[in-house]
């Protein structure tokens, strides 16, 4: 095994929701398992009177500077549409554009781990109109993460 196929899997693990995962091939297994967060303690340094209620009054005047970011609402997807769901872990790949109309069963995707030299095809599970590509070529994709939308027709 190389060194950038373990790295691979080591990114695999680390930016998806798997806790562990184990790997054979022939004389060669791999297990690798996401660790506990660490915890880092800060040491309370004595304060002099007075510091406190200036940190205070610094942080005050920071916040009335700075504008507030305004996060923005996630559009829901219409009733009227339906999500094209991720079947596996890997980096997605669409092979559709937005308007494209697409069969039932019809290949819309794929999800590849080069690592593991593993792929697996995204099928619409409904005939109509792609609306919406949610999710960019190349992005690590989760079991179940929403992929595509389709209008049915």
């Amino acid at each position: 095994m190389k060194l950038h196929e373990l790295r691979e899997f080591i990114k695999l693990v680390n930016q998806s929701s798997i806790e562990e995962l184990e790997w054979e091939k022939g004389k060669t297994r791999i297990v690798i398992k996401k660790g506990e967060p660490a915890v880092v303690a800060a040491a309370a340094l004595p304060l002099q009177p007075g510091e406190v209620e200036q940190g205070y009054r610094e942080a005050a005047a920071t916040a009335e500077a700075e504008p507030v970011p305004v996060v923005a609402e996630e559009k829901a997807p219409e009733e009227a549409t339906q999500l094209v769901l991720s079947t596996s872990v890997g980096v997605f790949y669409a092979q559709v554009t937005v308007g494209q109309a697409i069969k039932a069963q019809e290949v819309v995707g794929r999800c590849t781990v080069d690592a593991l030299q593993l792929s697996s095809d995204i099928v619409s599970p409904v005939a109509g109109v792609v609306t919406e590509i949610l999710v960019p070529d190349g992005q690590l994709v989760d079991y179940g993460k929403a992929l595509l939308l389709v209008k049915p027709q």
